[in-house]
C-alpha cells in the first residue's frame, strides 16, 4: 500500500466509444502494483447487459424507475443520460474508497467527467482515452457487431464531440497498441501518487 495521506485520488478515465477503455483498465488493474489499493467503482446503468458483461463487476444493471428513485435519494456522485440510456457513479461506493485512502479509478463518459471536476477539483485526475483517428474508430465499433448501422452513426458522431473536449483533461493517452497504453496509464497513475506524496 502507498501511503500518501488520509484520503485517495480518483482517477477519471472518459473517451469514446470503441477507444478500448475497458480493456485498458482491466490490463492495468491486473498489474501487481495496482492490486489492493486501486479500486474500480462500478457504474449503474440502465441499459441491458453485452455479451460477456457480469452484473456487479462490469455494472449494476437496474430499471429506468430504480436508477431515477437512487437519483432522486442523492445516490450518485453524477449521473448522466447517454445513448437513450442513464449511467451514474456510485456516491457511497466512490466516498468509501477514497475515504479509506485507496485510489478509485472510474470508467465515465465526457460529460460525467466534467460534472466530477467541479466536484472534486483537487482530488481527482482526468485522463482521455483517444485513437489514432476516425477510421480506427469504426472499425473498432464495427468488431464489437453491438451496434446497428443507425447505432454506428450516432455513436461515431458524438465521438467526434467527445474527441473535441480532451483539451479538458490532465492526460491524453492514445491507445493504438494495447500494451504502451496500458504503460502509459499505469505510469500517471504512479506519477500522480508520487506527487501526492510531495505535497
Amino acid at each position: 500500500m502507498w501511503n500518501r495521506g488520509p484520503k485517495g485520488k480518483i482517477f477519471v478515465v472518459s473517451g469514446p466509444s470503441g477507444s478500448g477503455k475497458s480493456t485498458l483498465l482491466k490490463a492495468v488493474q491486473a498489474r501487481k502494483e495496482f492490486r489492493g489499493d486501486l479500486a474500480k467503482i462500478v457504474t449503474v446503468t440502465t441499459r441491458s447487459p453485452r455479451r460477456l458483461e457480469k452484473a456487479g463487476k462490469d455494472y449494476y444493471f437496474v430499471s429506468r424507475e430504480q436508477f431515477l428513485r437512487l437519483r432522486q435519494k442523492g445516490g450518485f456522485a453524477e449521473s448522466q443520460e447517454v445513448f437513450g440510456e442513464y449511467y451514474g457513479t456510485p456516491k457511497k461506493d466512490l466516498l468509501r474508497v477514497i475515504n479509506s485512502g485507496k485510489d478509485a479509478l472510474l470508467c465515465i463518459d465526457v460529460k460525467g467527467a466534467l460534472a466530477l471536476r467541479r466536484i472534486f477539483p483537487k482530488e481527482a485526475v482526468f485522463i482521455f482515452i483517444s485513437v489514432v483517428d476516425a477510421r480506427s474508430l469504426r472499425q473498432r465499433l464495427s468488431l464489437r457487431s453491438t451496434e446497428s448501422g443507425k447505432s454506428l452513426n450516432t455513436r461515431l458522431k458524438i465521438a467526434k464531440e467527445e474527441l473535441s473536449c480532451q483539451k479538458y483533461y490532465d492526460y491524453v493517452i492514445i491507445n493504438d497498441v494495447l500494451s504502451h497504453a496500458v504503460n502509459k496509464l499505469a505510469a500517471v497513475i504512479v506519477a500522480e501518487r508520487l506527487r501526492q506524496a510531495k505535497e
